[in-house]
Order: C-alpha cells, then structure tokens, then sequence
C-alpha cells in the first residue's frame, strides 16, 4: 500500500494524536480524494509496532502483514465491488506459510458460481456480523483493533442498526474507521458516536502539479489541457482523474454513456429524451445524476457569473442553453437533481427515472 499521505492531508494528519484516538472516527469529504488511502495509512499507523515517534514504520512485522492484508488486528469491510481497495498480496509466493498468521474463512468450494454473480455494492450484514462476531476478545498482537467500514451510506438497514449497537458499547481494545462520501445518508445516531474529521481536496494548483507528476512517472503523454480538463470533469476528484488518463479506472467503464448525455443535454428544448434514456440507462445511476447535476450547475453558474466550472470544453454548448434556459425554472431541477442524488440507490429502474429526469429537463427551455 501507499507508504506516504497525499500532500493535501498533511495538515489533517498534524491534527491526528494516535496515542489519544477516540473509540470511532467519521473521516468524510468529496469523493475520488483519496480517502481510504488517507484511512489505511491511519490504520496501519495505529497497528505499527515501531517504538519510533514516526509511525507507520513500513518496516516492522505488523507494518509488513498489514501492508499483506494478513494482520490478524485489522479488518476491512467494504462492498464486494471495492475489495481490491483493502491491503493485499501483490506478488504470489512473496511470504512462506509459516511467515504469515491465519485469519479469516476459507474459500468455499463454490468460489467459481460467486465469481460468476454480480458483485455486490453494498455491505450486507452478514459482513457485518462476522467481522464483529470476535471483537470483544483481546486483540491477538497489540493492545488494540482497527475496523475500517467504507463507506457507510453502502450499510443496508439492517447492518446500519448492527453497527450502531456496537458503537453505543464499544470494546475498549477496539478502534472503528468509518468513511463517507455523503454524510446525509448515513443515521444520525451513528455520526453522533464518531469524531467527524474533514478530508479535504486539493486546490486546483496542488492538483495538477500532482496529476502531472504521476501521469508523468507512468510514462503516459498528456498535454496539460487534458489534465486540467480531466479535472475539472471529475469536479476535483483527483484520483477519478488520474484513472481517466491513465485509462486504468476499475470501475464500470461509463464515459460513452456520459459523454451521449452531455451531447443530449446541449440540444437543449430539443433533446430526445426517449433515445438518450435508451442510449445511457444501463450505466450507474449515480454517475448518470453526477453528469446531470454537474451540467445544470454550469447552466446556473454561467447564468448568474458567467462562469462554468465542470465542462469548460463545452462552453459553447453551455452558454447557449443558458441563454435558452429558464432561471428560475433551472433552478427548480437543480433542486430535483439534489433531491435524486439522495435516493440514487433506490431499487426504481433506472431507465425510468432517467427519462423522467430527461422530460423535465426538456421543460427548462419552454415558457
């Protein structure tokens, strides 16, 4: 894993004491920022067995099985579509047996039906249940636990209220991370037993010097106008962006769909809401509404300031809609859009939702 903070949380990790953590921390921010690396650094710090004042070590024992995704002291709970994200063997044969300890169940003989299903993005409870099944026991190396959870809008119901009772008693030897992207999902008894901790993004300057710096250790050939581009698109999302340019993003492949949708959207009034809904309703629902609300908030801003902040490639497109567009009905979706955001995971099909969305749309530009 990632033996360094990110330049931009320095500052949040100089506010950190590990000696003094209290018994759960809530670490929150825009998503793509870097947070779950920020969250393994933090647990792999208070797992280190290095009496140096500088931890993590990444070179004791603990430091080393954590980095394997063997510490017997640390449990990841993440949906199954981001299990990659939590710390794991690199290079098969690196350790002998003996070398590392043994945790966890074994893999079942039906592995290659699993493989098979969809993965799953929420956490289910029987996660839940069996990670904290053993946490009231001693922890087996040093005088604590680390659960990390991420993020916790992905707990069902059921697995919210699990985790909630465990935070109203916690084991004194246990310490939990949770993370999220959107603090409005998650129960407001659960933020209230965590310490909140702000992550930040990176000013754009930071962003960029960092974006270019790795696109330029990764041997790609970007121009700085694709850089910037793909930042601006990514609305910040630093790691979002790097993944873009250097066409490595794990998850659902969904630029085609976005990139229709936009080209629906700058036909203003005159969008064809029933072939783009047909063209894009199989991408995530969620990056289909990011596309949406980013699109109607240049629409706003370019209205209000003459500013457009997420698709300055496409100021031309924008500056006519806008011109086009109805203010106060513009700001109406906008508030629709914030509003779906909330419910985006809902079970409704998404193709209807997205030609709904589409139509009112399509009424921004009439009187």
């Amino acid at each position: 894993m990632k033996s360094s903070l990110f330049p931009w949380f320095e500052q949040s990790w100089s506010e950190l004491s590990l000696n003094n953590m209290p018994h759960a921390v809530l670490l929150h921010g825009q998503t793509g920022i870097g947070k779950m690396e920020f969250a393994l650094y933090l647990a792999k710090a208070l797992i280190c067995e290095s009496t140096e004042h500088q931890k993590p070590c990444c070179s004791c024992e603990a430091c080393h099985w954590f980095d394997t995704g063997n510490h017997p002291d640390f449990l990841g709970i993440v949906p199954e579509t981001m299990v990659s994200s939590l710390p794991h063997e690199h290079m098969e044969g690196s350790d002998s047996p003996e070398d590392k300890p043994k945790r966890g169940k074994k893999k079942s003989d039906d592995d290659s039906e699993k493989a098979d299903k969809k993965a799953s993005s929420f956490i289910k409870v029987e996660q839940i249940r069996e990670a904290l099944e053993g946490i009231n026991t001693t922890p087996h190396r040093g005088r604590q636990r680390v659960v990390l959870i991420n993020p916790v809008e992905a707990l069902q119901a059921v697995s919210a209220n699990t985790l909630l009772k465990t935070l109203e008693e916690p084991p004194a030897s246990t310490l939990f991370i949770l993370l999220s992207d959107r603090l409005d999902r998650i129960l407001p008894t659960i933020r209230s037993r965590c310490r909140l901790i702000a992550l930040p993004r990176p000013h754009k300057e930071q962003a960029l010097a960092w974006l270019s710096n790795q696109v330029q250790l990764a041997g790609a050939k970007k121009s700085s106008a694709d850089i910037d581009k793909a930042l601006s698109e990514s609305g910040g999302s630093v790691m979002d962006s790097l993944a873009q340019l250097l066409g490595v993003d794990d998850r659902e492949d969904t630029s085609q769909a976005t990139d229709f949708l936009l080209g629906a959207l700058a036909q203003a009034g005159q969008v064809n809401w029933l072939t783009a809904a047909e063209q894009i309703y199989k991408a995530p629902m969620p990056d289909l509404l990011i596309t949406l609300e980013r699109w109607i908030f240049d629409l706003l801003s370019q209205q209000q300031s003459g500013q457009i902040r997420y698709y300055p490639s496409r100021q031309i497109d924008i500056e006519k809609c806008a011109k086009l567009a109805r203010p106060n009905k513009v700001a109406g979706f906008w508030r629709t859009l914030l509003d779906a955001r909330r419910h985006e995971l809902h079970a409704l099909a998404n193709r209807v939702q997205i030609e709904a969305l589409l139509i009112r749309y399509q009424e921004l530009y009439k009187d």
